[in-house]
């Protein structure tokens, strides 16, 4: 099977690593568990906003940490299957994303905000982005939600199924 992997939120958890920042910078004290929505608002901008501005600091993206056991995953999915690391990263921060992805297990990676089956050729999506899921389930593939507070909403969705972590997403794989 191919598989195509997000990066934040599902390899990389740029949440938690950005939080300090904010909280330091604005004087709040948010945990990655009040983040419930990508938009999520701190000092009038959104999250997602931040972190696209954090993308063009090569010291930010490359000491984020990873996604508990997600390294280690990948390299057991890629003995068996196929892997795209797709990732709707801004083009800016594609020489430090590369340098940090040294290491994982993967064939290609892609990135691209278009995540269709068409466009990343691959039967499967593990992501933690609600608006890529709907698309490439909408394109006719198969897609696992990776569970994070801003998809909270993913079990009343129409994904194939959620998972709580890389655990969980090594057993999903095994049932397609």
């Amino acid at each position: 099977m191919k598989i195509a992997i997000d990066v934040d939120g599902v390899l990389a958890d740029v949440v938690t690593h950005i939080l300090p920042y904010l909280n330091e910078k604005y004087d709040k004290n948010y945990q990655k568990s009040d983040i419930t929505h990508w938009d999520f608002p701190i000092n009038g901008d959104s999250i997602g906003k931040y972190l696209r501005s954090y993308f063009v600091d090569s010291v930010f993206v490359l000491t984020v940490p990873e996604e508990l056991g997600a390294k280690s995953a990948l390299g057991k999915i890629w003995r068996n299957h196929e892997i795209i690391i797709a990732t709707g990263r801004p083009n800016y921060c594609r020489r430090f994303t590369y340098l940090w992805l040294d290491g994982y297990k993967c064939d290609e990676i892609k990135f691209t905000s278009e995540k269709t089956v068409k466009n990343l050729g691959c039967d499967l999506l593990i992501d933690d982005y609600s608006e890529y899921l709907d698309k490439f389930s909408d394109s006719g593939g198969k897609t696992i939600c990776f569970r994070q507070p801003w998809n909270k909403d993913c079990d009343s969705r129409k994904w194939d199924c959620v998972a709580d972590g890389w655990k969980e997403v090594l057993e999903k794989i095994e049932g397609f």
